[in-house]
C-alpha cells in the first residue's frame, strides 16, 4: 500500500481483505507523518493522504500523530468488521419512545409510532410501537414558504421509506374542507443501499391568501392508512401588513444531547408564537455520525438525518422551516463513506440537503437550495451559498476524487437579487442576508478587525455588494457561539446613529452582522477567541442558544437567548426612521 502526504510518499503493508482493488483517499492538515501502524499487505488497497481541509475538526489546532493514527485505525476497523458493525438503518420498535413534553405528549415520532402494549411491557416507551406498514407513512412533513408574491404559496415536503406512486397534498380553509390540490409532486430518490432506501416528495399550492391558516395532509391518495394526520399552516404575510411578528433564528443544529434544549424550545411553538424559523447552515450534522463511538465504524448518515428531521416535527410542521447551506451538508465523510465510492457519489455535492428541503429558488431565479430569497412582511431574505460559487470558495471537498459546487454564477444572482430588493425598499424595507460563514467575526479577523483567510475570501465576494445595496442585517453561524457587531463597511465600525451603550442603532449605515451559530451539535461550543476587535458590540461563548427576532416595518428587536434556562444574554433594537 502507498501512503500519500502530498510531500513524500512511503510504504506501509496493510491488510483489508473485504476490500477489493479501490482508491481510498482521506485528507488532513499538512503534517509529518513519523510513524504508523504496521498492518498485513495488501497491494490492491491504496490510501492516499492529501493536505487539506481538517479532519480533526473538534480541536482548534493541527491534528497530531494520534489524530492520525485514530482515523487510520478506524478505517481499518471499518472495513475489518464490517459484518459486526449493521449500516442498516431499519425501522424498528427501538426508533419509538414516549415523549412527556405537553406539546408533544404520546410516542415519538408520531409519524412513525404508536402506543401498542404488550403484555410484559414495563414503561410507557416500551408499549411505544412502529405502525403496520410504516414504510408507507410520510414522515419528516416540513414546511416552506413559496410563489413570487408573499403568501400566496406554501410548499409541503415529506419523506417515506418506500415509493408512493400516488403521493398527493389536500388543502382548505378548515379540516372539513379539505380538497385535493391539482399539483406535481416531485419524488426524489437520491440514496439508497442493498438494505435502505427512503423518498422525500415536495408539494407547492399556489393561489393561497397571505397570512391565513390552511389545514392540510399528505400522503397516499388511494390509502387513506397511509395519509398523516391534518396539520395546518399560515401562510407569508404581504408586504402591507404592519403588525409585529417573531422570527426563530439559529445555525449549527445537530442532533444530541447539546441540541436538546434548543430543539425542545422549537418545538413548543405554534404560528401564535412565531411566523418561520431560519436555520443558517450546518442541519442535523449526519457527516459527524462516526465521530460517536458507537458509530464509528458503520454508515449512520442518512440515520441520523431522519431521526433529525422527524425530532423537529412538531415544529417542522405547523411553521415554514427555511434553511441556508453550510459546511456540513457538502457530503458524507466519514470512514463508511470514504471507504465507498458508490456512497461519495450518491452523498456529495450537497445531495441531502438539495434532495430534503425544497426552498423558493425557482420563484427567485436561485439554484436549488444553494441560493434564493423571499419576503415575508417588510423584511426581505436573501440567502446565499458561502460554500461555494465564488472565488476560492471552500467547496467542503474532503477527497480529491470528487468536486463540489459549480451551481451557476452566484455573484451574479446576489447583485440582480439585492438590486431589486433595494428598489423595493418602499414597500419591503428590509434586507437581510443569510450565510453560514461569518465575513466579520472576532476569531476570523487580526486584531485591527480586519478579515483573514477564509473570512477574507468572504468579504472579498460579497461585501461590497451589502454596501453598495445596503444590506440591514447579515446572519451568519459556523462559529459555535455568539457574537453581534455594530454596523461595519471596509473593516471600520460606522457610529452613525449608535447609542452608548451600544443597544439602540437608529438609521444604521452600514450593515449589521450577527453571529448565532450555538444551537447545539456533537462539535460543543466553539472555544472563546483571545481578544476582541474594535467593532464588537456583544458576545455571548458559554451557553448554547438561539435568537429571537422581532420586527416590523420601522423596528427591528434581537435577542440572544440561553437554551437551557432562557434568560437573555444580549439584546439591542434597530430603527428605521423617517428622514
Amino acid at each position: 500500500m502507498s501512503l500519500t502526504t502530498g510531500t513524500h510518499a512511503q510504504s506501509i503493508p496493510t491488510r483489508f481483505p473485504s476490500l477489493q482493488r479501490e482508491t481510498l483517499h482521506i485528507e488532513l492538515n499538512a503534517i509529518t507523518l513519523k510513524s504508523l501502524v504496521r498492518l498485513v499487505t495488501d497491494p490492491d488497497l491504496e490510501v492516499s493522504v492529501y493536505a487539506h481541509s481538517s479532519i480533526d475538526r473538534l480541536q482548534r489546532k493541527p491534528p497530531n500523530l494520534d489524530s492520525v493514527l485514530m482515523t487510520i485505525l478506524s478505517l481499518g476497523l471499518l472495513a475489518l468488521g464490517a459484518s459486526a458493525a449493521s449500516a442498516a438503518v431499519l425501522v424498528d420498535d427501538t426508533v419509538c419512545a414516549w415523549n412527556w413534553s405537553l406539546s408533544s405528549l404520546g410516542c415519538q415520532p408520531s409519524a412513525l409510532c404508536v402506543y401498542n402494549f404488550n403484555f410484559g411491557d414495563l414503561t410507557l416507551s416500551q408499549s411505544c410501537r412502529v405502525k403496520d406498514g410504516v414504510n408507507f407513512y410520510p414522515q419528516q412533513i416540513h414546511l416552506a414558504f413559496a410563489g413570487t408574491t408573499a403568501g400566496t404559496g406554501m410548499t409541503v415536503s415529506w419523506a417515506t421509506f418506500e415509493e408512493v406512486d400516488d403521493s398527493s397534498l389536500w388543502v382548505g380553509t378548515s379540516e372539513a374542507s379539505l380538497a385535493l390540490v391539482d399539483t406535481a409532486v416531485k419524488s426524489v430518490d437520491y440514496y439508497r443501499d442493498d438494505e435502505y432506501e427512503m423518498y422525500h416528495h415536495h408539494a407547492t399550492v399556489s393561489s393561497l391568501s397571505p397570512h391565513t391558516k390552511y389545514f392540510y395532509k399528505v400522503g397516499s391518495r388511494t390509502r387513506t392508512t397511509y395519509q398523516s394526520d391534518v396539520n395546518s399552516f399560515v401562510t407569508a404575510r404581504s408586504a402591507s401588513h404592519t403588525s409585529t411578528f417573531k422570527v426563530l433564528i439559529y445555525g449549527d443544529a445537530g442532533d444530541g444531547d447539546n441540541s436538546e434544549d434548543t430543539l425542545t424550545y422549537a418545538n413548543t411553538l405554534t404560528s401564535n408564537d412565531i411566523d418561520l424559523v431560519y436555520h443558517i447552515g450546518d442541519i442535523a450534522y449526519a457527516d459527524d455520525d462516526y465521530l460517536v463511538a458507537s458509530q464509528v465504524s458503520g454508515f449512520f448518515y442518512e440515520e441520523v438525518y431522519n431521526k433529525w428531521m422527524n425530532s423537529l416535527a412538531p415544529v417542522m410542521s405547523v411553521i415554514p422551516y427555511m434553511v441556508v447551506v453550510g459546511n456540513h451538508e457538502a457530503e458524507c465523510h466519514s470512514p463508511a463513506c470514504q471507504l465507498s465510492r458508490a456512497k461519495k457519489n450518491m452523498l456529495g455535492n450537497y445531495t441531502a440537503y438539495n434532495s430534503r428541503f425544497k426552498m423558493p429558488y425557482e420563484e427567485s431565479g436561485g439554484a436549488l437550495n444553494m441560493w434564493h430569497s423571499f419576503d415575508h412582511g417588510p423584511l426581505h431574505f436573501t440567502s446565499l451559498s458561502s460554500e461555494t460559487d465564488y472565488p476560492n470558495a471552500p467547496s467542503n471537498e474532503y477527497t480529491l476524487t470528487h468536486k463540489n459546487g459549480n451551481f451557476g454564477d452566484q455573484l451574479k444572482w446576489i447583485e440582480s437579487d439585492l438590486a431589486k430588493a433595494d428598489a423595493n425598499r418602499g414597500n419591503v424595507p428590509w434586507i437581510i442576508v443569510g450565510m453560514h460563514r461569518p465575513l466579520y467575526d472576532v476569531d476570523g479577523c487580526d486584531d485591527a478587525g480586519v478579515p483573514t483567510d477564509q473570512n477574507a475570501n468572504v468579504q472579498s465576494a460579497f461585501e461590497a455588494l451589502f454596501i453598495k445595496y445596503k444590506v440591514d442585517v447579515v446572519l451568519t453561524a459556523h462559529k459555535h457561539y455568539y457574537e453581534r457587531q455594530l454596523p461595519i463597511a471596509n473593516n471600520a465600525a460606522v457610529m452613525d446613529g449608535v447609542s452608548n451603550d451600544f443597544k439602540t442603532y437608529d438609521n444604521p449605515q452600514a450593515p449589521v452582522y450577527i453571529l448565532t451559530g450555538a444551537a447545539g451539535n456533537i462539535e460543543n461550543l466553539t472555544d472563546a477567541p483571545a481578544g476582541t476587535a474594535p467593532w464588537n458590540a456583544a458576545v455571548d461563548y458559554t451557553h448554547f442558544g438561539f435568537s429571537v427576532l422581532e420586527a416590523n416595518r420601522s423596528m427591528l428587536s434581537w435577542k440572544y437567548v440561553s437554551a437551557s434556562d432562557k434568560s437573555v444574554t444580549d439584546e439591542f433594537v434597530m430603527n428605521k426612521r423617517a428622514k
